[in-house]
């Protein structure tokens, strides 16, 4: 193997390392986003795990559950106010079906897995979709009257960034936190 290729693998290693530690919505810190509502699809039995941290080895506070003796699947809505690494901080306190363990130490916020999280473009007006959150980033498309589901990826400001099969991952100005939508 030639020492260029060698740097070259390198140098491509470092890029990853760098772009798994960088800033974006959804490696922002927490607090990044503006407190949001999103909800959360469950079929009796599922249950979500609540973390202290935004790691998968971060300790266990609580769970989100379908109500017991639940027959269909059910929504719980959530607030949502930060992402990080594929994240969401989520206040515990207005969260339906949260149920805390007893750590000894009361928990307001926890972190679950972002793509738990839906949204719904059931709305009135015209949502625009956007390629950044930042100034940098540009409209690249409208959706109106459309009803398309999102599953949640992260949040910065007073944007959501959201993923379909549709329409790929994108940046979102407007949105809905109920399955039935909100339209007037």
């Amino acid at each position: 193997m030639s020492i260029r290729a060698i740097i070259g693998t390198v140098a491509v290693l470092a890029g990853f390392v760098v772009l798994e530690h960088s800033v974006d919505a959804s490696t922002g810190q927490a607090g990044s986003c503006k407190a949001t509502q999103a909800y959360t699809l469950l079929h009796p039995g599922d249950r979500i795990v609540v973390r202290a941290q935004p790691t998968p080895e971060a300790a266990i506070v609580g769970m989100i559950s379908a109500e017991a003796g639940a027959t269909a699947a059910a929504t719980a809505v959530v607030t949502m106010t930060a992402s990080q690494s594929g994240w969401a901080r989520i206040a515990l306190d207005s969260a339906p079906g949260y149920s805390a363990l007893d750590t000894g130490t009361p928990h307001s916020f926890g972190w679950i897995p972002a793509d738990q999280l839906a949204v719904d473009t059931r709305v009135d007006g015209t949502i625009t979709t956007y390629s950044r959150p930042s100034l940098i980033g540009i409209v690249t498309g409208k959706i109106e009257g459309q009803d398309v589901k999102f599953r949640v990826l992260g949040c910065r400001g007073e944007l959501l960034q959201v993923i379909n099969a549709s329409q790929g991952n994108t940046w979102i100005d407007k949105w809905c936190s109920r399955a039935e939508g909100c339209r007037g």
